[in-house]
């Protein structure tokens, strides 16, 4: 395991320089008054450095006690497989129903996933959290989530 975490941490390390690089290509179209269109890539290439570089010095000098098991078994790929095919389902749904009718239908089969099977919770979360990030988005940093061509 010592040595499957120093090789993903120096990936994530050169992922996050390659990342910074792209960073400082952006075109510049900043309003009066705004953080600017490279604040948060600047802020996710701080996380990435900061923390691929705490798993480097942690492994090398805490190392770990820790035993991967590489084999997958049928379940575990399957539920992967479908995951992948509903978030791209979701995406492909997005753009027809808009976010607003298709983000509870799919934060609720999520949990529905995740083994949640307390319907009133399913229901009140996927509502809320959803109408939540619309508004969050919409009104406060004004960004335009999908309407959909039907809605």
């Amino acid at each position: 395991m010592k040595k499957i975490n120093i090789i993903i941490s120096t990936v994530l390390i050169i992922f996050s320089g390659f990342y910074a690089f792209l960073t400082t290509n952006l075109p510049t179209r900043n309003l009066p008054n705004t953080l600017g269109i490279t604040f948060m890539p600047w802020v996710l290439v701080i996380c990435l450095l900061g923390l691929s570089i705490l798993l480097l010095f942690n492994t090398i000098f805490r190392g770990t006690k820790e035993e991967y098991n590489y084999h997958i078994s049928l379940k575990e790929g399957s539920g992967i497989l479908s995951l992948t095919a509903i978030v791209f389902l979701y995406v492909k749904a997005m753009n027809v129903f808009g976010y607003l009718l298709i983000t509870p239908i799919f934060v609720a089969i999520l949990m529905l996933i995740c083994g949640s099977r307390k319907w009133k919770e399913i229901v009140i979360i996927s509502i809320v959290g959803s109408f939540g990030v619309y508004f969050f988005f919409q009104k406060i940093f004004q960004v335009l989530l999908p309407d959909g061509a039907i809605f």
